[in-house]
């Protein structure tokens, strides 16, 4: 049961696959948006995954948590751009890939990189009155979003055909959420 409650954790929010009617000025709307998208959920568990695998996972989660708040901050005071959304995509495919890979080099670093862009559309599409209990929300929950991805990434380390077919399943919903 050890081994499997990383992986049992990842599948608790498998029907979450759109984003339900929440409004975006409370700090339970903030909780949950991270866990009713795909693409947030995929891209902050493989975000953990990756960081075990890795050699400074600690550095990697909190550079990641780093980037979703300055995006949000600069979402907030910029609003959306042009390729938000498709680089929010990009983001599940290439967590899959590195996954797959057992890819740990300095190119692994592109995913907090990549989670600026989920910041700021978090930012971009927030209501400017609760912006700050929105974005607390979303940010406790990508941390526990990556900490849960971490866990298996610790399991899948040990295990690297597991690993592999992990890393086949994230390309697999890249392709859905690229799909749109």
């Amino acid at each position: 049961m050890k081994y499997g409650l990383p992986f049992l954790l990842l599948l608790v929010a498998g029907p979450a696959l759109a984003h339900p009617g929440h409004g975006p000025e409370s700090l339970s709307a903030g909780l949950l948006h991270p866990l009713t998208g795909l693409d947030h959920l995929l891209m902050l568990t493989g975000a953990g995954i990756i960081a075990a695998l890795g050699q400074r996972p600690r550095s990697f989660i909190f550079a990641t948590l780093a980037a979703m708040l300055v995006g949000a901050l600069a979402g907030r005071a910029l609003g959306a751009f042009s390729g938000m959304e498709m680089l929010i995509a990009l983001s599940v495919l290439a967590a899959g890939a590195m996954i797959f890979a057992a890819f740990t080099g300095r190119g692994a670093w592109l995913m907090p990189v990549l989670a600026l862009a989920h910041g700021w559309a978090h930012g971009a599409e927030g209501a400017a009155d609760g912006f700050w209990l929105f974005t607390a929300g979303f940010m406790a929950t990508s941390s526990a979003l990556l900490l849960t991805g971490y866990a298996a990434g610790v399991q899948l380390r040990r295990h690297p055909a597991l690993r592999k077919i992990a890393g086949s399943g994230w390309l697999a919903a890249a392709a859905v959420v690229l799909a749109g």
